[in-house]
């Protein structure tokens, strides 16, 4: 029996017995975690608000690749519960799917977006802190092949005062996969930062 299946059959095993999903194996955890730890830090460019404010409607910054391995695929399944053979199961995947292989589930893809978009954006003098306000439009325009490399194209859409120490930013965001002329996410984020 290959690895796939014992993994797909212990997990069916564990839902069955425990009505929920597995822990992550320490394994998956510290293979995941050694990626991150890994990764270069960017060299981040700063700027004032009002620098910031001037480039409503442009590019404002691109993260590094980020390669998606099956670990972090298998973690983030074990982490949601969706087991779905097309993220966690290559065998069956590069038979079976129309994809070829393996793809990142697409709420994986989307999680990277405060990673890939600390990356992206600029540091601005006088933010102290941002929140997460939400999300307006997100498309999975293409899957993310496992072992695929994505990054943060990241762009001002707008900015606006909404109070004392306040400004809401919509930023759009599309996150590319290397060598794919197709995006595999385009996302319109709301963020919040107090200044």
């Amino acid at each position: 029996m290959d690895s796939a299946k014992r993994r797909l059959m212990g997990v069916a095993s564990h839902l069955a017995a425990n009505n929920g999903p597995p822990a992550l194996e320490a394994e998956q955890t510290s293979a995941v975690l050694r990626e991150l730890q890994e990764r270069p830090k960017p060299v981040k460019k700063s700027m004032s608000l009002n620098d910031f404010k001037a480039l409503v409607g442009k590019e404002v910054g691109l993260s590094n690749w980020f390669k998606i391995s099956q670990e972090r695929v298998n973690a983030f399944a074990d982490a949601t519960g969706d087991h779905q053979w097309i993220h966690i199961d290559p065998e069956r995947a590069r038979a079976e799917s129309p994809f070829g292989g393996p793809i990142a589930h697409g709420f994986l893809t989307l999680s990277l977006l405060p990673m890939l978009n600390d990356e992206a954006m600029p540091t601005v003098d006088g933010i102290k802190m941002g929140v997460n306000y939400g999300l307006q439009k997100v498309r999975f325009v293409s899957p993310v092949p496992v072992d695929a490399s994505v990054r943060a194209r990241t762009a001002l859409a707008a900015y606006e005062p909404i109070g004392d120490n306040v400004i809401q930013a919509l930023l759009k965001v599309t996150i590319e996969i290397e060598g794919n002329a197709k995006p595999a996410v385009v996302v319109e984020w709301l963020v919040r930062w107090y200044v």
